[in-house]
């Protein structure tokens, strides 16, 4: 193969740069390279040998590897690896480099380590190199999920099980309004007395939905906190013709709503205790906001389809389900959520036509402390493309190491559990590209989403002042 042959067939991984050298521009047309590309141009003839290799790199002012860096990128295909790694296109054998395909295959599996591991690939490239087989291994093995432990550990304590039409009743607007006694007497007695005005209108069928939004509530108690608060419950009626005729019935379904509060919420607090004594177990949290019945529904049903569709092929997932969990007060809600994401490997985010800071927070949280995370959005909602390509913030930075990773985003709900899938049986897929062709600055994707979950830039001025104040 000739020289600007080589070239080319690189140069979706690798860059000219006249300036300086470094891992990442390694095969490229510069100045004396000629020893290189007499070497590479004849290597199915004459193998390339690791030491021809450590030469060519200690000539250019580069670290040289160990013969285990060698033999695990160039001459073997790990089955044990925290990704599924691709195949060579050639048969790989021996102990020698015998094609260009072969060369490059090695050297894309370097960069995609050094890229997901240390966010620069040459810092990942100096401190790899020098390992042995073991120590390579043990560092790749902190970043696999323990598939066999997951699919084959034993069954955790039983959620309490609540019927998801009463699900929205755990909601902070719901507790605001009936966690009390004296609440829930206030709550009876606003819809008793609009129900009075509408007897009073003479107003024989009166829809308890429009007791519920105030249809016929004074003005005078629109203002007080208890019935701005009721807004939550106006979709609580099955059908909508859900009729009173009188004082008596009305007071009778408000107490019956309140009584339909009172045991959901005692089971939502029993599975908040069950989530915190699962906190050294739990492998997904789910991130939402929920604002009325409609939202807990939908979110129930994400979770049964999604988490029951992986149990169902053999992979049981311990996961915070927000539909089934209720605090006493909004700060111990925060600092218990807090806790789930800290303690959950992966989190899954779910968009919504209005999003929240709360979700937001949590996703941030994830991301900072460097854990999978997957936002799905609606194939139709035209959030994927904000959330994958314009959205700077859906990529942060791993405050414990400095690298730079990004959201995985799904549009459908089989993308879900397919990245999920594949995350438990460290089978991610993912591909090197330079973005928009600007050499140096590489993006990691995920395969199936295409969604990117590494960054490299190539502003020189950026990389140098984030490192040295990084890890000074």
């Amino acid at each position: 193969m000739e020289k600007q042959n080589i070239i080319e067939y690189f140069a979706d991984i690798m860059y000219s740069q006249q300036t300086d050298v470094n891992i990442c521009n390694f095969i490229s047309d510069r100045p004396n390279s000629d020893r290189l590309f007499a070497l590479l141009g004849d290597i199915e003839k004459n193998p390339l040998s690791k030491v021809q290799l450590d030469q060519l790199l200690s000539l250019d002012g580069l670290r040289n590897m160990s013969d285990d860096f060698f033999e695990y990128y160039w001459l073997t295909t790990p089955k044990d690896h925290f990704y599924k790694i691709r195949k060579p296109y050639v048969p790989v054998s021996g102990a020698t480099v015998t094609s260009i395909e072969q060369l490059k295959w090695g050297f894309e599996r370097v960069f995609i380590d050094c890229l997901f591991l240390f966010g620069n690939i040459q810092a990942g490239y100096d401190y790899l190199s020098q390992r042995s087989t073991k120590e390579l291994q043990d560092i790749f093995d902190k970043n696999k999920f323990d598939t066999q432990k997951i699919i084959k550990r034993g069954k955790a304590l039983h959620f309490e099980d609540i019927d998801k039409n009463d699900r929205y009743l755990i909601s902070e607007m719901a507790c605001k309004t009936l966690a009390t006694p004296q609440n829930r007497e206030k709550f009876i007695e606003l819809i008793v007395e609009a129900c009075k005005n509408a007897v009073s209108k003479g107003i024989k069928r009166i829809k308890f939905q429009d007791l519920l939004e105030g249809k016929y509530t004074d003005e005078k108690h629109k203002k007080e906190e208890n019935y701005q608060q009721m807004s939550i419950f106006q979709d609580s009626v099955s059908e909508t013709n859900d009729v009173v005729k009188s004082e008596k019935e009305a007071e009778a379904k408000a107490k019956n709503l309140s009584d339909r509060f009172l045991v959901a919420h005692d089971k939502a607090t029993k599975n908040t205790s069950l989530y915190l004594s699962l906190c050294n177990d739990l492998d997904v949290y789910v991130a939402t906001s929920m604002r009325n019945k409609k939202d807990f529904m939908e979110m129930a049903n994400f979770c049964s389809e999604i988490f029951g569709t992986l149990e169902n092929n053999g992979i049981k997932l311990r996961y915070f389900d927000p539909t089934i969990s209720a605090a006493d007060s909004h700060e111990d809600k925060g600092l218990i959520e807090c806790l789930m994401v800290k303690s959950a490997r992966i989190l899954v985010y779910s968009a919504g036509l209005k999003d929240s800071y709360g979700k937001d927070a949590e996703a941030a949280m994830a991301l900072s402390m460097g854990k999978p995370t997957i936002f799905y959005c609606k194939e139709k909602d035209g959030k994927a493309k904000f959330y994958k390509d314009v959205h700077p913030l859906s990529r942060l930075v791993n405050f414990q190491t400095g690298v730079a990773g990004g959201v995985i985003v799904c549009q459908s709900t089989n993308e879900v559990e397919d990245i999920l899938k594949r995350l438990i049986k460290n089978e991610m897929q993912y591909k090197l590209e330079q973005k928009d062709k600007n050499p140096g600055f590489y993006l990691l994707k995920e395969k199936l989403t295409g969604s990117v979950v590494r960054v490299q830039t190539n502003n020189k001025l950026l990389t140098s002042a984030f490192w040295n104040n990084y890890i000074k």
